[in-house]
C-alpha cells in the first residue's frame, strides 16, 4: 500500500477509534464523514445537551499535498499524537488550525 493510501486507511482508523469513546454530557452521537475523492475526513458531534442542540465538528483532517493537515482538532489526546505514535513522521503532519507563523514554533511540518 502507498503512503497516502496508508494516511487515509489510518486517519479514518482513527476517527472511528474515538466514536467508541462516550460523550461525556448529554445524548450525543458521533458521525463521521469521509470523503477519500477529496481527502477530507471528519468526525461530527449531533444531539442534545440538557436542553441546548449540539451539532459541530469535533475533528477535520485533510490530505492536502501529501501531508496531513488536521484543520480542526477538538479530542482530548490530539490526533496528531496519534498518528506519530501510529509511525506518521511530524514533517508530514501540518497544524492548520494555527497561522503559519506559530507553526514555525512547532515540531511539526509548516506547511
Amino acid at each position: 500500500m502507498d503512503r497516502l493510501n496508508e494516511y487515509r486507511q489510518l486517519i479514518r482508523d482513527l476517527i472511528k477509534d474515538h466514536t467508541k469513546v462516550p460523550y461525556k454530557h448529554g445524548d450525543i452521537k458521533f458521525e463521521t464523514v469521509f470523503d477519500s475523492e477529496s481527502d477530507r475526513y471528519l468526525l461530527m458531534i449531533l444531539g442534545r445537551e440538557n436542553k441546548r442542540y449540539e451539532h459541530g465538528c469535533l475533528l477535520h483532517v485533510d490530505i492536502i499535498n501529501g501531508k496531513i493537515w488536521i484543520q480542526r482538532d477538538g479530542t482530548e489526546e490530539g490526533i496528531a499524537t496519534q498518528l506519530v505514535e501510529a509511525g506518521v513522521p511530524k514533517g508530514q503532519i501540518v497544524l492548520g488550525f494555527k497561522s503559519p507563523e506559530r507553526r514555525k514554533d512547532t515540531e511539526f511540518a509548516v506547511a
